[in-house]
C-alpha cells in the first residue's frame, strides 16, 4: 500500500527512475535507437542465434522507423531474476517508443543474460505505425492516476483528519456530560 501511494503521488519517469537506473534507462533507448538509425551497430549485443535474421531485416526497418530527428522514450520496462544452483538467469523485456512527424514506432527488446555474463538481445520487434502505439497508454493512465492521487489522497487524509477530531471533541463531550 505504502508502495503504491509513493508512486501514485509522483510521475511515470520519477517512477521508473526508482525501479531502473536513469543510465540503464539511457542505455536501453539508445540500443533501440540504433536498431532504426544503424541497424548494423547493434550486432555487438545480439545474441549469436539471432545475429544474421537482424542483419537480413536491416534493410526494411527504416520503414518502420521515424524519419528525422526522433523523440524516444522508455514505455514499459519488466525484469525477472532466477537463481538456481549452478545457473542465474537475468532477463529484461523493455518497449521503446520514437515520434517524429507523425510516425510511431515501437521497438520491443527482450534481453537475456545467463550467469553473470553480458545481457544480449534475444528477441526484438520494430513496428512503425501511423497512430500512438498501445504502449503510450499504460504510460498516459499512469500520469492521469498519478494526477488524481496528487489531489484525492490530500482530501482523504483532510477526511480520516476531521473524523478523528471529531470523534475526540465527541468523546470528550461525553466524558464531560457524564
Amino acid at each position: 500500500m505504502a508502495m503504491f501511494a509513493a508512486l501514485g503521488g509522483c510521475s511515470f519517469q520519477a517512477a521508473l527512475d526508482k525501479l531502473v537506473s536513469p543510465e540503464r534507462q539511457k542505455e536501453v533507448v539508445a540500443i533501440a535507437e540504433r536498431f532504426c538509425a544503424d541497424p548494423a551497430n547493434v550486432k555487438f549485443i545480439l545474441h549469436p542465434e539471432i545475429a544474421n535474421s537482424t542483419i537480413e531485416a536491416a534493410p526494411a526497418l527504416p520503414r518502420e522507423c521515424p524519419e528525422g530527428k526522433a523523440t524516444w522514450q522508455l514505455a514499459s520496462y519488466n525484469w525477472k531474476t532466477n537463481v538456481t544452483p549452478g545457473l542465474k538467469q537475468r532477463q529484461e523485456e523493455v518497449v521503446v517508443v520514437g515520434t517524429s512527424a507523425g510516425k510511431w514506432t515501437t521497438v520491443s527488446l527482450r534481453f537475456y543474460a545467463e550467469n553473470d555474463g553480458p545481457m544480449q538481445v534475444a528477441e526484438w520487434n520494430v513496428l512503425g505505425s501511423k497512430t500512438k502505439p498501445p504502449a503510450l497508454a499504460f504510460v498516459e493512465q499512469y500520469e492521469a492516476g498519478a494526477r488524481t492521487m496528487r489531489i484525492a489522497l490530500p482530501i482523504l487524509l483532510l477526511a480520516i483528519g476531521g473524523i478523528i477530531f471529531w470523534l475526540v471533541r465527541r468523546h470528550r463531550a461525553k466524558k464531560r456530560a457524564a
